[in-house]
């Protein structure tokens, strides 16, 4: 049941730049990839980034006058930026060789089959 899962995954985050040829032939390669480099899920401890409002030392202010009283409203002017910080994780530690050798066998069967290695028909 997971090696369908996965193999969805795979296809549509590679479907928005390959050829439907690739994606048939890398699913060819799946199979032999997925015994070589079987999913592995392991809890592991990895750093995210967040984006956090800090204020950059610098205000701005709007004066309104309404008849003989005069009121200013003053605001930090405030910025982006990305902290790091970490949590646990489910990753497959298998998943960037898996990727690697799928790709590769891809590669070699649209060589042979289409004389490139993204299947691209010759126009």
């Amino acid at each position: 049941m997971k090696l369908p899962i996965a193999l969805l995954v795979a296809g549509l985050l590679l479907a928005g730049c390959a050829t439907p040829e690739y994606l048939g032939a890398r699913n060819e390669c799946a199979p032999q990839a997925f015994q070589r480099y079987p999913v592995v899920n392991v809890a592991q401890l990895v750093t995210r980034t967040r984006p956090v409002q800090v204020p950059t030392g610098e205000t701005h202010c709007t004066t309104v006058q309404q008849g003989n009283v005069t009121q200013s409203q003053c605001k930090q002017v405030m910025r982006t930026e990305y902290r790091p910080y970490q949590e646990t994780a489910i990753v497959d530690v298998n998943e960037a060789g898996r990727n690697t050798m799928m790709n590769a066998c891809a590669a070699q069967l649209c060589q042979s089959r289409f004389g490139n290695p993204d299947c691209e028909r010759k126009r």
